[in-house]
Parts: structure tokens; sequence; C-alpha cells
């Protein structure tokens, strides 16, 4: 079983691009039951905290498809969407300790 982790760090000039990778998250797990989760990084935090549409399904998908989700509180502060992220069921967790627990549990990392 694959072990792969989304750094989705595309903000909402690059929605598509975001997107295009969250919808494959869900499906690499819905579809292959493959160990997959999803980090939001900087400009990917503001996509996340103010998804809509598409997006939103998609984020949702992941729910669905119980795929860890987690974002750096420090820039859910920093883009004043600390509860809507929440919302979505994304997770806080600082970015340093996200990227060397999942380098350490043995994930390769795709950046978006």
């Amino acid at each position: 079983m694959a072990k792969i982790a989304f750094w989705i760090t595309a903000g909402p000039e690059l929605e598509s691009k975001a997107l295009a990778n969250i919808v494959l998250a869900a499906r690499l797990k819905q579809n292959r039951q493959q160990d997959i989760q999803v980090y939001f990084f900087g400009p990917g935090v503001q996509l996340a905290g103010n998804a809509e549409g598409p997006l939103k399904e998609a984020i949702q998908a992941l729910n669905a498809a119980s795929v860890p989700m987690a974002a750096c509180p420090f820039n859910a502060d920093q883009y004043g969407v600390s509860a809507p992220i929440t919302a979505h069921g994304v997770e806080m967790e600082p970015a340093g300790e996200a990227l060397v627990r999942l380098v350490n549990e043995g994930y390769q990392i795709i950046g978006v």
C-alpha cells in the first residue's frame, strides 16, 4: 500500500490545480484503499478555509473517505479562516511538526 501525503500550498489563484489533487486524494483512498493524508499550508489554508462549490464538495469527499486533513494553525490565523477550516473537518497541526511526522511515518510528500 502506498503512503501519500498531499501538501497543498496552491492558493485561490490556483484553485483548479489544488482541486484536481484533492479529488485525486479522495479517489486514491476510496477506489484503491491507499493510505492518504492531506495538509494545507500557506495560501492553501486560505483556499480551504474559503472553500465553496466544487472545492467544498471535494473536501467533503475527503471527509467521507476518512482521509486525515490538517492545516497550519498559524496560517489559519493569518488568513482569518480558523473557524471555517475546522468546520470543514480539518485539524490544526503546525507545519514543521506535520512535515517531520509524515516523513518519519514513511509518506511520500506530493507538493501542490
